[in-house]
């Protein structure tokens, strides 16, 4: 099962990272836990041979260790940098002067605010959910499987818009839907106290 499938409003956030993909400076990619950061990262690191880095470092030594062996590569990808302290991420404002960093994080870091990380930010996007059809298309090309209207507002409702809540209950649902003759609404419901979102 391939971990991204291609929705309309993440298509567009692609071709605009690919368009800026050589400028210098600092891309935000924000978007709350489950909303597809890491997979759309991962995806645009292997269409653009780009270094994609997922572990954040303890210290500015250990970081530029990490980062030397990618340095001559354009853009720089690093996720979750809402965990890098300020120190790491004052180093990346620097290196953005040479290079593009796209900097994947749940939220806007307050440095991100200040007047001399401004002036390098290039470009911001935001990975708001997905509209019913997309998350439709969603659920039929990662999971084979297709719900009535009532059922997918139900699966959307229940994740809270979360891509991983979401391919938790399909998993699921597709492992018990053949030993249980309920309706798919009921095997949904089963499928959500499984995995501790209900209740």
């Amino acid at each position: 099962m391939s971990e991204w499938v291609c929705v309309a409003s993440r298509d567009r956030i692609l071709t605009r990272l690919g368009a800026i993909k050589n400028q210098r400076g600092l891309v935000l990619l924000l978007g709350r836990s489950g909303s597809g950061k890491s997979a759309m990262l991962e995806n645009f690191a292997q269409q653009n041979d780009a270094p994609r880095l997922t572990d954040p470092c303890d210290n500015l030594k250990d970081f530029e260790q990490n980062l030397k062996p990618h340095f001559c590569k354009n853009p720089i990808l690093l996720d979750e940098v809402g965990l890098y302290d300020a120190a790491l991420l004052e180093r990346v404002r620097i290196y953005s002067d040479e290079r593009l960093f796209i900097l994947g994080a749940h939220k806007k870091h307050k440095l991100f605010k200040k007047e001399h990380f401004k002036s390098r930010i290039v470009a911001e996007f935001e990975l708001l959910p997905l509209l019913r059809e997309e998350l439709r298309h969603y659920v039929k090309e990662k999971h084979s499987l297709d719900f009535e209207e009532k059922d997918l507002r139900w699966i959307d409702k229940i994740c809270r818009h979360n891509l991983r809540s979401v391919d938790k209950i399909l998993k699921t649902f597709k492992e018990l839907r053949p030993f249980c003759d309920k309706t798919p609404a009921h095997i949904l419901r089963l499928c959500a106290l499984e995995n501790h979102l209900l209740g």
